[in-house]
């Protein structure tokens, strides 16, 4: 089979500025059909390469393992051989993918050295790169900080969302100078191992419990002052989540009457976006599992927030940088904005408690 391979550079507009994504494009001649990898997707193959393991992988990626196996199933599916053999004590490799793999970090290597040489362009003036995992909050402040900015006459600012092992991995890599990311407040000692062995520091800024967002006018809350709502009063419901959202806390919600999965809902519903999600929870009886209070538009749009009874899980936001860097006057200005939000939220939320 002969094939052509490409690099192609996706950009997609996001609050006015431009998230980028490299994606390996495959033609298979024989076919006439092509198969997208993208660069998230082969960094999944190479983790699984390198422990062996589908479950030790996910651990150390931070995604769930059903996902991962998904992931691997659909890039076999889509180069059209078998890169892992299955077995007892965990995968190994087919020929083909000791091949594959070698071919993964070749072009994960160039597209590391494209991106420090496109970063490198762009030192001189004001410059504001970050990485954040799919909270609104961290959005509204760097637009904050970007409106702000302006009028100077040399300005480069970058956002790009993502999952939080992409997050780790943008700011040890210098894609990214800053991360503001969230994790499962079980999870913090593997991610602070995580950061130490990256040589990142970390600085811890809020903790949240769970909240449910769902329409004001849900029949859950129609006619009623609901102050808690049990996880498992939604089972029945759609639970809406973003495509590509892999975080183990949202879909296991530890109460004190046990775990609750939130793959055992009647519905699940994959989003791409931030506005499509509200939309769909306020005129419909979704919902989904976040921190306090949406930005403004949730109020448009007249999404309620209500807190999880009896839910022994918290979120742990922080911000990442590389160890031993002074932030620019540009950087800590956005530190402090994303700081004080996340604070006044958080101090917000446990006021609503008591």
């Amino acid at each position: 089979m002969q094939a052509l391979l490409s690099i192609e550079k996706r950009t997609t507009p996001f609050y006015g500025m431009i998230s980028t994504q490299y994606v390996l494009r495959t033609v298979r001649r024989d076919s006439d059909m092509e198969a997208c990898l993208d660069t998230k997707n082969l960094k999944y193959f190479v983790g699984v390469a390198r422990y062996g393991s589908i479950n030790q992988a996910a651990k150390a990626m931070y995604i769930s393992q059903p996902q991962l196996s998904h992931i691997i199933k659909s890039i076999e599916e889509e180069v059209g051989f078998d890169l892992f053999q299955r077995t007892n004590q965990g995968v190994r490799l087919t020929r083909n993918g000791e091949s594959f793999l070698s071919h993964c970090q070749i072009i994960l290597e160039e597209m590391n050295s494209l991106d420090r040489f496109i970063n490198q362009t762009h030192r001189q003036g004001s410059r504001l790169v970050v990485s954040m995992t799919r909270f609104s909050h961290t959005a509204v402040c760097f637009n904050d900080v970007a409106c702000r900015h302006q009028d100077r006459e040399s300005l480069f600012l970058r956002l790009r969302e993502t999952d939080s092992m992409d997050v780790v991995d943008d700011v040890a890599s210098g894609y990214s100078e800053i991360g503001v990311l969230h994790f499962s407040v079980s999870e913090s000692e593997s991610m602070l191992r995580n950061f130490e062995n990256k040589r990142l520091r970390f600085q811890s800024i809020a903790r949240f419990k769970p909240y449910v967002f769902l329409s004001a006018e849900h029949e859950l809350l129609r006619g009623k002052e609901v102050t808690e709502l049990d996880i498992r009063d939604l089972l029945n419901y759609g639970f809406v989540r973003y495509i590509g959202q892999y975080e183990d806390f949202f879909y296991h919600i530890a109460t004190e009457n046990g775990v609750v999965d939130l793959n055992d809902s009647a519905k699940i519903i994959y989003v791409n976006d931030r506005m499509e999600q509200i939309r769909l929870l306020a005129h419909s009886n979704f919902y989904t599992i976040g921190i306090p209070k949406y930005p403004d538009e949730g109020l448009h749009y007249k999404v309620a927030n209500i807190p999880l009874r009896a839910s022994n899980e918290h979120l742990r936001f922080g911000i990442i940088t590389k160890e031993n860097k002074r932030p620019t006057d540009i950087e800590a200005e956005f530190i402090e904005e994303v700081t004080t939000r996340y604070r006044a939220l958080s101090d917000a939320a446990e006021a609503d408690v008591q």
